[in-house]
C-alpha cells in the first residue's frame, strides 16, 4: 500500500508565490485566477510527474475517459486550475482580504469538550482551518507535516498563526500523544483524513469502484479518547463569492475502554468517511486534490 506523494514537496517557489501575491494586490482575485490558467496549462502540458501522480484518481472518477490520455490531460488541466484557485483564496486570506465563510450543519460540531475534526484535501481546506481558528470558541490543534519548500506554507489562510497549535506528525508517536493531551483539555484536533502518512497505519477502502488508501489515525485518536470524530468538507461558491464548510454527522466508533484497538475495528469508520469524500468528488470532481499512487483495480 503506497502513501500519497506530497506533490508540493517538489513544486512551487518563493518567486512564484510572490508573483501571485503581487497580482492579488495590484490586479485583484479575478486577474490572478485568469493568469493562473496560463501557468497551469504549462504544468498540464509538460509536467509528466504531476500528471502521473493524478492519473489514477482521474481514471477512477472518469472511467469513460480512462483509455484516452488526451481526455485525461483535459481533466488534469481543469483540476490544476481549481487547485490554483483554491490556493489563491488562501493567499488572499493571508494578506488580509479573506472571503466570507459560512457553515452548514454546525450542530454536528459539539460546542464544548474535545473533538477530532477530519478534513480532506479538497475545496478550500486551508480556509476551513481559518474558520475553526476564528469561530470555534476553543483551542485549535492541527496535526500536520512540515512543508518542504519555502513559501509553500499550508497555513497561508491563517494570517494570525498564534491562534492555533501545530502538532507535527513527524515527532514521537506521530503526534498522537500530544493530540490526546489536547483532547483531554477539551480542545479540538484537526486531522487530514484522505492521505496516509508514510509509515503510519492505513487501510484501503472502496472508492469509485477502486480502492483508496486512507489513514486510521483520526479514528484511532477519537476512539482512544472517547471524543466524537466529525468529518468536514469545504467548497468555494459564487454569487456572492464565499467559502462554505459543511460538517457531517459524527462517525460511530468502537469503545476503546483502555484496550488496544485492532485496525480492522476502525475500517468501517474510514469507509464511511470515504463515502462522504466520494460524494464530494461526484459534485466537485476537480476540487479533490489527491496526488500519488492509488490502486485502481476493482475491489474484491
Amino acid at each position: 500500500m503506497s502513501a500519497a506523494v506530497p506533490l508540493n514537496a517538489s513544486r512551487g517557489n518563493r518567486f512564484g508565490i510572490g508573483f501571485f501575491r503581487l497580482l492579488l494586490h495590484c490586479g485583484g482575485f479575478g486577474l490572478a485566477v485568469w493568469f493562473s490558467r496560463i501557468v497551469t496549462w504549462f504544468y498540464a502540458s509538460f509536467d509528466r510527474t504531476a500528471f502521473t501522480a493524478t492519473a489514477e484518481y482521474l481514471k477512477l472518477r472518469f472511467p469513460e475517459d480512462a483509455d484516452s490520455r488526451r481526455k485525461l490531460k483535459k481533466h488534469f488541466h481543469r483540476l490544476l486550475c481549481e487547485l490554483a484557485k483554491m490556493l489563491l483564496v488562501s493567499y488572499r486570506a493571508g494578506i488580509g482580504a479573506g472571503l466570507p465563510i459560512e457553515e452548514e450543519d454546525r450542530h454536528f460540531l459539539p460546542e464544548t469538550g474535545g473533538v477530532v475534526v477530519v478534513l480532506a484535501h479538497c475545496g478550500c481546506w486551508q480556509s476551513s482551518m481559518d474558520l475553526m481558528n476564528r469561530s470555534s470558541g476553543r483551542v485549535i490543534n492541527i496535526m500536520a507535516q512540515a512543508d518542504r519548500v519555502a513559501g509553500m506554507d499550508k497555513f497561508l489562510a491563517l494570517k494570525d498563526k498564534h491562534g492555533f497549535n501545530v502538532i507535527s506528525t513527524e515527532g514521537f508517536s506521530g503526534g498522537l500523544v500530544e493530540s490526546s493531551a489536547a483532547l483531554e483539555r477539551g480542545e479540538a484536533v484537526i486531522i487530514m483524513g484522505d492521505r496516509p502518512v508514510p509509515g503510519a497505519a492505513a487501510v484501503e477502502v472502496p472508492y469509485f469502484g477502486g480502492k483508496l488508501a486512507v489513514p486510521l489515525s483520526p479514528w484511532l485518536l477519537a476512539a482512544r479518547n472517547g471524543v466524537p470524530a466529525v468529518p468536514a468538507f469545504t467548497d468555494l461558491r459564487e454569487n456572492p463569492l464565499r467559502v462554505v464548510i459543511r460538517y457531517c454527522r459524527p462517525i460511530a466508533l468502537p469503545a476503546a475502554q483502555e484496550r488496544r484497538l485492532r485496525n480492522e475495528e476502525l475500517v468501517p469508520a474510514a469507509a464511511e468517511y470515504v463515502r462522504h469524500l466520494e460524494q464530494f468528488a461526484r459534485n466537485q470532481p476537480y476540487r479533490v486534490f489527491r496526488f500519488g499512487d492509488m490502486p485502481s483495480e476493482p475491489v474484491k
